[in-house]
């Protein structure tokens, strides 16, 4: 099989990108909806280099372009009061979590020298487990 063959005729050099373009390029990736995947391949940009520029604005790197930090979280002032009678009777607004359901008991498993296999809960009395062991386990079939 024969590889077709390419010939490359001119060298195309590093492309310039203006700082207006970066911002162009910058809005559409981050747009809601929109992915830099998309972006980069529909531009021709790496995308690697679109997240250099997004760091590069955020720095106030590239001229003109400014990138506002997300604004932090805000305190809101809060009051404690002290309990009174009318407040504690008051309608509680939580839910009411639903009792957490017992798991099952565990079970236990005992093969026995003559093959015979017993099943048992985890809460049996020890005792009696011994007891019902020596009576299987004593009538070798």
């Amino acid at each position: 099989m024969t590889r077709p063959i390419e010939i490359i005729s001119t060298v195309t050099r590093r492309r310039r990108w203006t700082p207006e373009e970066k911002v162009e390029i910058l809005d559409e990736a981050f747009r809601t909806g929109s992915s830099v995947a998309a972006t980069s391949d529909r531009r021709g940009v790496s995308r690697a280099l679109i997240y250099l520029w997004r760091r590069q604005a955020r720095e106030g790197r590239i001229a003109g372009v400014g990138m506002a930090e997300p604004a932090m979280p805000a305190f809101v002032p809060v009051r404690v009061a002290a309990i009174t009678d009318q407040s504690a009777s008051a309608p509680s607004t939580r839910k009411a979590r639903a009792p957490r359901e017992r798991r099952p008991p565990g079970r236990i498993e005992i093969a026995l020298a003559n093959g015979r296999t017993v099943k048992v809960d985890e809460g049996i009395d020890p005792a009696a487990l011994a007891r019902l062991v020596a009576a299987l386990d004593g009538d070798r079939a």
